[in-house]
């Protein structure tokens, strides 16, 4: 693993959720210097609970960042005031004067010289070139071109052709999104997500029910993870009514109206838990399930939990979105919505050999993901050094 080297991180918020920059970044603390630069969202917001609270969250986020000694050795955070209207030119060009200018004086105080730049999102192609970074990377999570609620398309596609132009490596999570950005910036590479298989392998030991799950006497048809318009919600209709003993959860935030599915006898939601319970809720599941919209956005995503819940040792069923198909040979998938219900009536019976799961997920442990970023990022290094110093 690269040593040494100092990091500026534009990305989504540290701690707020678990996601692959996070995941992949841990690994290079604390031999590299890591500074954090929270983000807003690419999508104007609306008169929603959802955005009232999220915006909330960012304005306390701009006065009070998480004590330093709950971080990881040499890891800081900051969360510059950004407005997100980013279409209306002068809330933009303040945007860019603000990050520039707080992320230089952060730099400046932590004496942080010619960084790694690593951005996730887009509209950090506005703040290229301002900390004399000495290379600039793109990981590319998602199309947020197409993500549910985007209201700004063209905005967020010419702040990421400015990235992808001025990136020197490209990390892309799926086929389809490594496919597209190839074509723009030869210097792309196939990233796809990791998992923490030890983590969520405990899942496979017997443990007592939890409380809120412990009323539940029949099979468990679980899910895990954000809540929103991805979640085909009448095959979630299709499962209540297929076997009434079955109990449909589902676990995590919601953004959309669940109507009344939360009035059935056989449905539970659950707010969010932590990531460290996440193992401890799977274990309840008999199938966990991944029951998404298949359309242009998920067809270019790559559902974390899906290394997940193989990790578990579960059966799984899942809709047929492309990046499912690497693993086919580990899970049910669905052909048509129609089909969900009677392919989880099947994974009921299914024995999973536990040893064949964990040598599928072999290769796509964090360490390994993250090895594989150090050594992408040292041959560029070396290419720029070779092409500075006139090498050919």
């Amino acid at each position: 693993m690269i040593k040494g080297r100092n990091f500026l991180v534009f990305s989504d918020d540290w701690g707020r959720h678990p996601f692959s920059c996070q995941h992949i970044m841990q690994h290079f603390l604390p031999d590299n210097r890591v500074l954090w630069v929270n983000t807003i969202g690419l999508r104007l917001p609306r008169l929603s609970l959802y955005d009232v609270k999220r915006a909330a969250g960012k304005i306390s986020s701009w006065t009070s960042n998480p004590p330093q000694e709950t971080l990881p050795d040499n890891l800081r955070i900051i969360s510059p005031v950004m407005i997100p209207f980013n279409n209306v030119s002068s809330v933009r060009n303040f945007n860019k004067w603000n990050v520039v200018r707080t992320v230089r004086k952060a730099m400046d105080e932590w004496d942080l010289r010619n960084p790694i730049f690593l951005a996730t999102v887009p509209n950090a192609s506005e703040y290229i070139g301002y900390f004399d970074e000495c290379l600039v990377s793109y990981y590319c999570v998602d199309d947020f071109t197409v993500w549910p609620g985007m209201n700004l398309p063209d905005l967020v596609m010419e702040f990421e052709k400015k990235l992808l132009e001025k990136a020197d490596i490209v990390m892309a999570v799926s086929d389809e999104l490594y496919s597209t950005k190839k074509s723009v910036n030869k210097n792309t590479f196939l990233l796809t997500h990791g998992v923490d298989v030890d983590h969520f392998f405990t899942a496979t030991v017997t443990q007592k029910r939890l409380l809120s799950l412990a009323d539940i006497q029949g099979p468990i048809i679980g899910f895990y993870g954000l809540i929103d318009s991805h979640l085909d919600v009448e095959i979630i209709r299709m499962l209540l009514d297929w076997r009434v003993d079955w109990t449909v959860v589902l676990i995590g935030t919601k953004r959309i109206d669940l109507g009344t599915l939360e009035s059935r006898p056989n449905f539970r939601w659950l707010p969010a838990v932590p990531y460290a319970q996440l193992p401890q809720y799977s274990s309840a599941f008999d199938v966990a399930i991944i029951p998404y919209v298949v359309n242009q956005h998920t067809n270019t995503a790559s559902p974390l939990k899906l290394r997940e819940y193989l990790a578990t040792g579960k059966p799984i069923v899942t809709t047929a979105m492309a990046e499912v198909f690497r693993f086919k040979e580990h899970l049910r998938i669905a052909a048509r919505p129609e089909d969900f219900a009677s392919e989880v009536d099947k994974a009921l019976s299914d024995a999973v050999d536990l040893e064949t799961r964990r040598a599928c997920l072999k290769g796509d442990a964090w360490t390994d993901k993250a090895q594989m970023v150090s050594a992408w990022i040292e041959e560029a290094l070396s290419a720029k050094s070779q092409a500075a110093s006139g090498v050919k």
